[in-house]
Formats: C-alpha cells, sequence, structure tokens
C-alpha cells in the first residue's frame, strides 16, 4: 500500500510537471517566439495562454516586448559647422514590429538590439548636426534636424525588427 502511494505520487508529480511545461501565456504587452530545436516556428501577437510540446528541449518560447521602447544618449559632444560643439541629449522611441527578424537580427535580445540602434542614432545626429551651423539646433531648424535624423535611422531599424 506504502509503495503504491509513492508511486501514485511520482506519477501526479510527473503529470503536473508536463502540463505546466506544455502551457505558455502571452499578455497583452507582450509578444512570443516559439522555437523548436533552436528553430522559429510560430509568433503570437496575440495575447492569450497557448500550448507548445511539453520541455524547453523541445519547444522554447522567448518572450519579446509589444510596447514602446525609449533609448537615450545623455551629453553627447557633437561638432557643427564652424567647428563649434553642442552638448546633446536626445532620446527615440521604437517597438517591435517583427518578432521573427528580431530574433534572427539580434538574437532576440534587446542589448544587443540597443547596441545597434546607439551606434546609428549616434551617427544620424552626427551627420545632421554637422551640416548645420551653431544656431540652427536652438531655432525653428531643430524640428527639420529631427526629423532628418529619424528618417536617416528608420531604414537600419527596420533591418532589426
Amino acid at each position: 500500500m506504502n509503495n503504491r502511494l509513492i508511486i501514485l505520487g511520482v506519477v501526479i508529480l510527473g503529470a503536473l510537471y508536463i502540463f505546466f511545461s506544455t502551457i505558455y501565456v502571452v499578455n497583452e504587452r507582450e509578444q512570443a517566439i516559439v522555437m523548436r530545436f533552436g528553430q522559429i516556428t510560430d509568433v503570437r501577437t496575440e495575447p492569450g495562454l497557448y500550448f507548445k510540446v511539453p520541455t524547453d528541449i523541445v519547444d522554447s518560447v522567448q518572450i519579446v516586448e509589444d510596447r514602446l521602447l525609449r533609448y537615450d544618449i545623455a551629453n553627447m559632444r557633437v561638432q557643427v559647422s564652424g567647428n563649434a560643439f553642442y552638448q546633446v541629449d536626445a532620446f527615440l522611441t521604437y517597438r517591435i514590429s517583427n518578432p521573427r527578424l528580431f530574433r534572427e537580427r539580434a538574437l532576440g535580445q534587446l542589448a544587443v538590439a540597443e547596441d545597434r540602434i546607439g551606434t546609428r542614432f549616434d551617427s544620424a545626429l552626427r551627420q545632421v548636426y554637422g551640416l548645420r551651423e551653431f544656431n540652427a539646433a536652438l531655432s525653428e531648424q531643430r524640428t527639420q534636424m529631427m526629423r532628418e535624423a529619424r528618417d536617416l535611422i528608420r531604414p537600419d531599424l527596420e533591418e532589426l525588427g
């Protein structure tokens, strides 16, 4: 009788483990990338309760943000036309719109994506400010300068997903 209870307990624990390892939840602020043996098999963008093959060895799920994210640059020293310098604080907001591409290009990691964003954002700001005189950023041209920087960086960011 005692052995039967132990066996029954082990079977119940095993069944619970298998059941809970098949479930994953995607909330409204997230997207999920489902991978089977490291290959992307599905992308879930709608919130809900989903099922997968048990254990993370066969199917694994990577959760990716689906809300606006922000990247900041603080105290960046930028040279403008005429050899003058600005101290620039800038930010951009972005959203992961293509989780599959994000997984393929940035390994699904925000740190990798933000390194690339930072490099491209820095370059775009330097390019835009370098074409202007010192007073341009303090005038009505500022809006146009930000649009130009956005237009320079947008194609590169779309490649990241």
